[in-house]
């Protein structure tokens, strides 16, 4: 990846994450973190991970990533505000990073892990 494409990324990341938290829709309740933006090489589409605290099992978490993908193009359109030097703003698609509670189960499961041997050992 070159210095550009990870310069654009990390600055997509940040500007998105401010746009998102100023978004005034009622639906999106939850709070959101932008974990990472990949944008492709011709600027065209962009992937972003997005994490949802609470979890999306609740209703709220549900609708907020459903609200957020709806919101694509209006968010679309508020980057383009922002890095008017591109010459095309990519296409926005939201994908759910479970990273976050993937890690939180392992953990749960190594400290159950070490429960057991140490009630065995006793």
């Amino acid at each position: 990846m070159s210095y550009r494409t990870e310069r654009i990324n990390s600055e997509m990341r940040k500007t998105l994450s401010q746009i998102i938290s100023k978004l005034k829709d009622p639906r999106i309740s939850s709070m959101i973190s932008v974990t990472s933006v990949e944008v492709a090489k011709d600027l065209k589409t962009a992937k972003v991970r997005v994490e949802i605290y609470g979890g999306i099992e609740d209703g709220h978490g549900k609708e907020t990533y459903e609200t957020l993908c709806r919101s694509a193009g209006f968010i679309r359109k508020e980057l383009s505000k922002e890095f008017h030097d591109l010459r095309t703003i990519p296409e926005l698609t939201f994908i759910l990073d479970r990273s976050l509670q993937y890690s939180s189960q392992i953990d749960k499961l190594l400290e159950e892990i070490k429960k057991n041997d140490a009630d065995r050992d006793r």
